[in-house]
């Protein structure tokens, strides 16, 4: 908008010219922060949804002090002792090219020795919500090889989950603070745009013009300016999330990247509408006070 749209001369503060790059930050860093902590929070989610309900039975390949892995009658009796166990849903035993994979994600696949001693894995899958007596269990199959060890994954992904719940806890309440800095940035130039402005105010309430009026002036002016701050954020907010793609390798519009980008535009349409509002309400409580340019 320009300078004839409005009954103020609001080009006339230059210190206003630097108002849309300080909410354009405000906004990009609100959207990193939220973009952060939705990322972590997918992160681990993903694994809880891949772990959660699964335990994984391992013996050693040598635990009979023989060179030899468990004997195909042996597995057949750890598979139907773990399936007659309460709040087993199933059991699949792991492959060499399965623990291969595994094995890769640590080492290098050259690192690995042709004749390295695989264990004998077990993946097993809970029924949901089960508790599995995991004690009762090592004993039952200690009876038929000894040196068994049972993981339940619950007791290392849990911790991570709930740091990466508390992150995204951090990261929504440090929005909301920075929105709260937005809002207070606003009113106080707002305050100070009112007085600098103090004649033409008092020459439109002298000519009939009421709060509203004088209010929705610096509505429509702050509008323009959420605009500014917008691409402001926006761009930057492109710029990271093609950047950090391009370095993790990721597509760049794959589903993932998407929400992000969704989730730029989404943050500074509504820091728009809270600039706005916050402009609004701000003319109409200093104009309600006889003393509000003192």
């Amino acid at each position: 908008m320009s300078s004839f749209d409005y009954d103020f001369d609001f080009s006339s503060d230059k210190s206003n010219r630097f108002v849309p790059f300080i909410i354009g930050f405000l906004m990009y860093s609100v959207t990193i922060a939220l973009m952060s902590g939705i990322f972590t929070y997918n992160i681990t989610s993903g694994w809880s949804d891949a772990l959660n309900g699964r335990i994984t039975i391992e013996f050693q390949s040598n635990v009979d002090g023989a060179d030899e892995t468990l004997t195909n009658r042996q597995k057949e009796e750890i598979i139907k002792v773990v399936k007659s166990t309460d709040g087993i849903k199933s059991i699949r035993k792991l492959q060499e090219d399965d623990i291969l994979k595994i094995l890769e994600l640590w080492l290098s696949s050259t690192a690995i020795p042709d004749d390295f001693p695989f264990p004998t894995i077990f993946d097993v899958e809970t029924e949901k919500d089960a508790k599995v007596d995991l004690l009762l269990l090592t004993d039952k199959l200690s009876k038929i090889s000894q040196g068994v060890r049972i993981h339940d994954h619950a007791n290392w992904y849990a911790p991570i989950v709930k740091i990466s719940n508390g992150l995204f806890g951090f990261a929504i309440i440090l929005s909301i603070l920075i929105f709260a800095t937005v809002c207070a940035a606003v009113i106080f130039i707002t305050r100070k745009t009112l007085g600098v402005h103090l004649n033409t105010v008092k020459i439109l309430q002298l000519i009939g013009a009421n709060s509203s009026y004088i209010a929705s002036q610096f509505k429509r002016y702050y509008f323009a300016v959420g605009c500014k701050s917008s691409i402001i954020s926006i761009s930057c907010s492109l710029f990271t999330i093609v950047g950090v793609s391009f370095l993790s390798s990721s597509e760049i519009f794959s589903m993932d990247t998407v929400k992000y980008m969704l989730v730029a535009i989404i943050i500074p349409l509504i820091a728009t509408i809270l600039v706005m509002t916050t402009s609004k309400n701000t003319v109409l409580f200093f104009l309600k006070k006889d003393e509000w340019i003192n």
